[in-house]
């Protein structure tokens, strides 16, 4: 007698063939596979949206940066320059204390026409 029919006399059919359960599983496996690429690709995305903004925000703070360095560096030229307008002859003639100065006679002068001969004197 057949065993599948004793086996389905008794209402309990435990007949699968390796094949069916194989084409199962790879479908499975193809559905697992499916899903955690779209996982990946959902991940990746949201990183590369991420790192926009970092950049975007890194970007965003350098550019400060260097407008406080352009207005700092304005803001250096200008005292230089008043530096130099303090420091200059009209202003020092102009200036009441020069009247209390000795005045200068006979001045003598030192003039150096080489100055490469006296740098290495011994």
């Amino acid at each position: 007698m057949n065993p599948n029919l004793i086996i389905i006399k008794s209402w309990h059919f435990k007949f699968f063939s390796s094949r069916k359960t194989t084409r199962e599983n790879f479908k499975l496996w193809i559905n697992t596979t499916y899903i955690l690429s779209l996982l990946f690709i959902w991940f990746l995305w949201i990183y590369y949206v991420w790192m926009l903004n970092i950049n975007a925000t890194k970007w965003y703070n350098i550019r400060n940066l260097e407008i406080i360095k352009n207005n700092l560096n304005i803001e250096k030229e200008l005292l230089e320059v008043k530096i130099a307008e303090f420091e200059s002859l009209s202003n020092l003639m102009k200036w009441d204390g020069i009247n209390n100065m000795e005045k200068i006679e006979n001045a003598e002068f030192l003039v150096v026409k080489d100055l490469n001969s006296y740098a290495f004197k011994n």
